[in-house]
């Protein structure tokens, strides 16, 4: 039973791994994304960039993390709290900081939509999240939707960042 509960919380984090993308702000998704004088491919090379520092920063942390928890997690009493610590300590600010960088960025006039659509998908989910962290846990893909919308908006770097 202790090897299937490590496992089972093994999995649970793992699906955090791979929902950080990017991300920020409120959980009402009312970002708005800021315009500037980048072109477009320009703002995709800058917001993919962000999203693989952000998820190097945040495996590194989440590896340090297990390894200060690694005897907790035989413990199913102490799954859940763990798994809150790492929402609330690892995950939930380094989306909040993704989010607030690829909003500063300055998008080009025709193309802030798409990334608005992108980010306010990701900070949605991230506040649903919060308030249900089992709701995040029964899907090996939490953050489709904003993974979705990163692929479709060109910023392939930020919707790999999913997986």
């Amino acid at each position: 039973m202790k090897a299937r509960g490590i496992s089972l919380l093994c999995t649970v984090l793992a699906a955090l791994l791979f929902a950080v993308g990017c991300g920020s702000g409120s959980d009402d998704g009312d970002i708005e994304v800021q315009t500037g004088s980048l072109s477009k491919a320009e703002f995709i090379e800058k917001a993919d960039a962000i999203c693989k520092a952000a998820r190097t920063e945040f495996l590194a942390k989440y590896s340090s993390f297990v390894q200060a928890h690694k005897t907790e997690f035989s413990d199913p009493q102490k799954q859940e709290a763990l798994l809150e610590e790492v929402l609330d300590t690892l995950l939930a600010p380094n989306v909040e900081g993704q989010i607030e960088q690829i909003s500063a960025l300055g998008a080009p006039n025709g193309y802030a939509t798409q990334v608005e659509t992108f980010l306010n998908d990701l900070q949605i989910r991230l506040g649903e999240a919060q308030d249900d962290l089992a709701g995040l846990t029964a899907t090996a893909t939490p953050f489709a939707k904003a993974e979705n919308a990163a692929k479709q908006a060109g910023m392939k770097g930020c919707s790999e960042s999913f997986s």
